[in-house]
């Protein structure tokens, strides 16, 4: 099977667009250690962030470097079709992906807190 992605085009500025629900997410790691967010909107188009910053665990909200801030509405994206479309994206903006840590994150978001034990993976939001 042959994907192309066609029209791409920048996120709209922030002050346009500060915050934005998700329901379709990945949270993946490029080789560096960077972590971006990898996402589905609810128009139907691709996005891939810039990198993670920070992360306010108990709103499920991370924000990019860029400044916007992005809601976890529901459990990473395990759907059979649109994870990998969503993978695939990431891939030909960012070049590589070393890791995925998207069950992490939703298992603390879940929890409400960083699970005793466990490494904190993005700091808190200031």
């Amino acid at each position: 099977m042959k994907i192309q992605f066609l029209n791409d085009r920048l996120a709209p500025d922030v002050e346009s667009q500060p915050c934005v629900e998700l329901h379709h997410w990945r949270i993946l790691v490029r080789g560096n250690g960077d972590m971006h967010l990898a996402a589905q909107l609810d128009s139907g188009s691709l996005r891939v962030t810039s990198r993670l910053q920070c992360m306010e665990v108990s709103r499920g909200m991370v924000r990019t470097e860029s400044g916007r801030s992005y809601r976890l509405c529901a459990p990473p994206e395990e759907d059979e079709l649109l994870r990998p479309l969503i993978e695939l994206n990431a891939l030909r903006n960012l070049l590589m992906i070393s890791g995925d840590v998207s069950q992490a994150i939703w298992n603390a978001i879940d929890a409400g807190a960083w699970p005793a034990g466990s490494a904190v993976l993005l700091p808190p939001l200031q």
